[in-house]
């Protein structure tokens, strides 16, 4: 196999550090790290803070069975997955097919390293239209479709993976990218069916009742939200699950349960310090937005409630980014008590602008507490950051809290209508280039912070009718006709809205096929 230069470190703290300094080509990770996170956690984790290069290889090694182990494993995308019963022959040859593929596909991964994408998606359409050794050809579709997905071309990638589950459909990587690129094209409804079928499946089991509770949570059906989670163990709900099912007892007022849930996971998790210290600034957060929602005069006990906890997951803390998460968490704490002197202290401190790999919670915090003091253009370009970063997040239970809380933050902020209109610019800009998937995303985040503005609606109805999508997330074209024909609109909009009811009513055998809502009969499938 060649020389190698080799590292190796005993947690996944040494690893972080040595990441700050150096790149590693790959990793080998085992599942089981001692009373830290486990190998998943911190893959997740480093991928998020971007200490983790594209072209990095995973491999894990594991003596772990156990479905829902093997389940998040999966989950990461490694490169190579080794699992008991191994011998070193059976190790060398999983290493000596990945770095096969490695050097078959460099150029692609070295312009992924090099944020060109499109020069990476060119570089293996190159090496497709050669003559790819069977042995590398699962691994290059692999690549070739992240690529897609990563730019955007969710058709084409979705096809890859329909290619994959041709020869069979049991390939967990290709039944999950499948169900992503469903996903963010808006098919939902194929998307619940999908997730309905893994439901079953061991080593998909709770990521499946995970993802029916974040459709159910961007629809605002929180009790159906709930119903997906219960199916999760306390002690298997991840750190965004749990956080999820907290918001979501939250959005029902049921703040007790959201505190005893968060209170448990600590309880579960006192012998691992980081996840233990994970939790207790999740309940800090959540006294927080406790806070934030009372009057002013009533914050006392909330607000105290939350130092505690800052303070206790600070203690013996040495990673930069948890040092500025809890600067920012104890500035946001001040502003809630208009206490600008002290906002103002900590904001001053030389970390608290070190933003490169801070993640999109934090920088939500952050901007709401720059805007707390009235510095508005900051907030402004912390929350363009928070919405650019949280486009980069795997966690679909995290990237559905984040667009919430950042919706949230811009319509408390006043910046709602700027917002929606450069989020409708940035669709008709995508329309006229017919990119009309990533168009109807832009319009419908438009529409669903501005409902009042029928035009963000009706150009979504338009994108919707050219891309023949009869429905979209939440909407098909019927209901949001009607939803838009019973608003206010002035004469303009009322002729664009014949105009387009009639082009859908042209093709009524496909736009006005029965449809059942998305969000409806939704606790049937797991009843």
């Amino acid at each position: 196999m060649g020389e190698f230069e080799i590292s190796s470190f005993s947690n996944g703290s040494e690893l972080k550090a040595a990441l700050r300094r150096q790149n590693f080509e790959i990793i080998l990770m085992d599942f089981h790290l001692g009373q830290g996170r486990n190998g998943v956690e911190w893959v997740q984790q480093l991928r998020q803070s971007q200490f983790i290069r594209p072209s990095t290889g995973i491999i894990f090694i594991t003596a772990d069975r156990l479905p829902q182990t093997v389940g998040q494993i999966i989950d990461t995308q490694p490169d190579l997955f080794v699992i008991k019963p191994y011998n070193i022959a059976t190790l060398t040859r999983g290493l000596k097919h990945y770095l096969s593929y490695r050097s078959f596909v460099k150029q692609a991964l070295d312009a992924l390293d090099n944020n060109d994408a499109e020069n990476a998606l060119r570089i293996i359409n190159q090496l497709d239209s050669e003559q790819t050794p069977g042995r590398l050809k699962n691994d290059v579709v692999k690549l070739h479709a992240r690529i897609l997905f990563q730019l955007g071309k969710l058709l084409e990638a979705k096809k890859l993976y329909e290619t994959v589950l041709a020869h069979s459909d049991k390939v967990l990587w290709a039944q999950w990218g499948k169900i992503k690129c469903e996903y963010l094209a808006g098919n939902w409804s194929h998307c619940r069916n999908e997730l309905s079928d893994l439901m079953t499946n061991s080593l998909a089991r709770d990521k499946a009742f995970e993802w029916l509770a974040c459709l159910c949570f961007e629809q605002e059906a929180w009790s159906q939200a709930e119903f997906y989670l219960d199916h999760i163990k306390i002690s298997e709900l991840s750190v965004p699950a749990t956080r999820l099912k907290s918001l979501t007892y939250q959005k029902q007022d049921k703040v007790i349960e959201g505190i005893e849930l968060l209170q448990k996971k600590r309880d579960y998790n006192r012998s691992t310090r980081e996840r233990f210290n994970e939790f207790t600034v999740e309940l800090a957060e959540f006294y927080l937005s406790i806070a934030e929602q009372q009057p002013k005069t009533n914050r006392d006990e909330s607000l105290s409630q939350a130092r505690r906890l800052i303070g206790i997951a600070s203690r013996a803390q040495v990673d930069q980014q948890q040092i500025q998460k809890k600067d920012y968490l104890l500035a946001f704490a001040a502003s809630l008590e208009d206490d600008h002197d002290k906002v103002t202290q900590i904001l001053s401190l030389e970390h608290m602008d070190l933003l490169s790999r801070t993640d999109p919670a934090t920088l939500t915090i952050a901007a709401k507490t720059h805007n707390a003091i009235g510095n508005s253009e900051k907030a402004r370009e912390l929350l363009a950051m928070a919405h650019e970063r949280n486009h980069l997040v795997g966690n679909l239970a995290s990237q559905t809290l984040n667009e919430q809380v950042l919706t949230n933050a811009e319509l408390d902020m006043g910046m709602a209508e700027e917002r929606s209109l450069e989020l409708n610019n940035t669709g008709m800009r995508l329309f006229i280039g017919r990119d009309y998937i990533r168009a109807m995303y832009y319009f419908y985040q438009a529409y669903q912070m501005q409902p009042s503005t029928a035009a963000f609606g009706l150009n979504l109805v338009q994108c919707m009718l050219e891309s023949r999508h009869a429905n979209y997330r939440s909407y098909t074209v019927p209901a949001l006709l009607s939803k838009l024909d019973v608003g206010a609109l002035n004469n303009s909009n009322r002729k664009r809205l014949h105009q387009l009811r009639t082009q859908a009513q042209a093709e009524a055998s496909f736009f006005y096929a029965e449809q059942t809502p998305d969000n409806e009969n939704a606790q049937d499938s797991a009843s």
